[in-house]
């Protein structure tokens, strides 16, 4: 019977109150905790705000920073003033800032981005022009869906609009400045993605770049996904699109991730007018990924120095002044396939290269060796004389100055104003005292050497000795093989060997 008037007692109301004790604080915990740790930004209203979602702060300067929280500016609006992150999250308890847009705090990312203004600053970001400055970066914070503004930035080198910390994430954010972007400065684990930089539009003094990953230490596993880089062409010759480099040699860039981000000046702009912007420059990556990017206008598409067993494939580097892709320093052992490198060269730079694919390097014995270069694209290169102005240029695919050991097959290569593939050992035999051991094999080539005469610059009509769809000059030391090509159009020759040559076998190729 006790059993019974215990029940009777709580069915009919006597006990609620007992098992509210028991169950609903722990609920009312969880909802008290949810509704403290998100603060709400909605700079359209009147009064400065407690941060709640019914009573909004006005001011991102009235934000108090903490591990866990979350900061939420309302769509549609725009903020003019100070904003920077005072603190760091941790790996359990990130700081997030986004975006919000219904009256019950939920997102509508269909909507227009929150617009933040920074103000210029007379002479460094650490005023508030920027979100996180240099040694003040922050840590364990993900950043995502804003529309952040400067366009009165301090004229000075790496004004950056922020710095990002260890483990941060910056996503699908646009970025307006007229210096530099986002930089990641000795740091691990970040994130740059779905996000839109209009960016560099500073005086030629100073060097900035849209996404600069760099530092003087191993930095590991950072991710630059899916951006769109649009170089207005201001900053020095060093103002690239995306920059990645260590500054010490026995420093790498471990896990890099380069994969769907576009380069080039903006909208309505065919080249760049910074006639030495880089679209994509890595330096010192160890086994890094670049693979379907876009990058048009720009002096070179992607520019790689050093690093081993680094992964080009699937880019789109056409309509770049110089090279397509050019792979130098002590680099060894990438796979390079199935880029399309098109349309590259021609007469806006001094030195008039115009290649798709290049590999070389002035670095001595076996420092570019090594590589497969398979699948690859390469067609309508221009020929422009190069520094020698001697028909050297227009090249489909170059592998030259002591490049050794590479595996060139498989690709199509057509329509090039100089040769198809170039080998060019260099022709000093004492700093690079092996130039063979290629294997070039079943590549397709179509018409190639359609303008290559000498002294073009200055109106030559004089046919060059690069005649062929495939050149070999000063190629001598371990076995190289050409076999199996496939010529046709109205190429003068198959293969061209310079005499120099040592222990190249030609079999096959027709």
């Amino acid at each position: 019977m006790t059993k019974r008037r215990d029940f009777l007692r709580i069915a009919s109301g006597a006990g609620v109150s007992a098992c509210a004790a028991a169950v609903v604080p722990k609920f009312a915990r969880a909802q008290s905790g949810r509704s403290v740790n998100v603060h709400y930004i909605d700079p359209s209203v009147a009064g400065p705000g407690d941060g709640t979602l019914a009573n909004p702060f006005r001011s991102w300067t009235s934000v108090t920073w903490a591990p866990g929280h979350t900061y939420l500016q309302k769509r549609g609006t725009t903020y003019s003033g100070v904003f920077q992150v005072a603190a760091s999250g941790t790996a359990l308890k990130r700081i997030t800032i986004g975006a919000y847009s219904k009256s019950n705090g939920g997102d509508d990312t269909s909507k227009p981005k929150p617009i933040i203004i920074l103000p210029p600053a007379p002479t460094t970001p650490a005023s508030g022009a920027s979100i996180a400055v240099y040694k003040q970066e922050r840590d364990f914070v993900t950043y995502r869906h804003l529309d952040i503004r400067n366009s009165a930035l301090p004229e000075a080198s790496d004004a950056a609009i922020i710095w990002l910390g260890n483990y941060c994430v910056f996503e699908n954010c646009n970025v307006s400045s007229n210096c530099a972007g986002v930089y990641i400065f000795e740091k691990n684990g970040a994130t740059v993605s779905g996000c839109v930089l209009d960016v560099i539009r500073n005086g030629p003094s100073f060097g900035n770049q849209g996404i600069l990953v760099a530092g003087n230490t191993n930095m590991d596993d950072i991710r630059l996904l899916n951006n769109v880089v649009r170089h207005r062409g201001g900053g020095t010759v060093a103002s690239h699109g995306i920059r990645c480099e260590t500054y010490n040699s026995a420093a790498f860039i471990t896990r890099l991730v380069i994969r769907g981000n576009s380069v080039s000046p903006p909208p309505g702009v065919d080249v760049n007018p910074n006639r030495r912007a880089i679209g994509i420059y890595l330096v010192q990556g160890q086994a890094a990924t670049l693979d379907k990017n876009t990058v048009t206008g720009m002096l070179t598409g992607i520019f790689i120095n050093g690093g081993d067993r680094s992964y080009v494939g699937n880019n789109n580097c056409s309509k770049n002044m110089n090279f397509g892709i050019h792979i130098s320093g002590l680099a060894k052992s990438y796979i390079i396939e199935r880029n399309t490198c098109n349309y590259n060269g021609g007469t806006l730079t001094t030195t008039y290269y115009g290649r798709g694919i290049e590999l070389s390097s002035a670095d001595g014995q076996g420092a570019v060796s090594g590589h497969t270069i398979r699948y690859n694209t390469c067609r309508f290169n221009f020929n422009y004389g190069g520094p020698l102005d001697n028909g050297s240029e227009g090249i489909g695919i170059g592998v030259d100055d002591g490049t050794s050991k590479c595996s060139v097959y498989g690709n199509i290569i057509s329509n090039n104003e100089g040769n198809g593939i170039q080998v060019y050992g260099g022709g000093d035999r004492a700093k690079w005292t092996d130039t063979g051991g290629h294997t070039i094999d079943s590549n397709k080539m179509d018409s190639n050497c359609s303008f290559s005469v000498l002294g073009r610059r200055s109106g030559g009509k004089t046919p060059s000795q690069f005649q062929a769809h495939i050149a070999l000059a000063y190629v001598y030391g371990s076995p190289t093989i050409v076999s199996k090509n496939t010529f046709s159009g109205s190429t003068q020759m198959g293969v061209y060997t310079d005499g120099t040559d040592e222990n190249i076998t030609i079999v096959g190729s027709v």
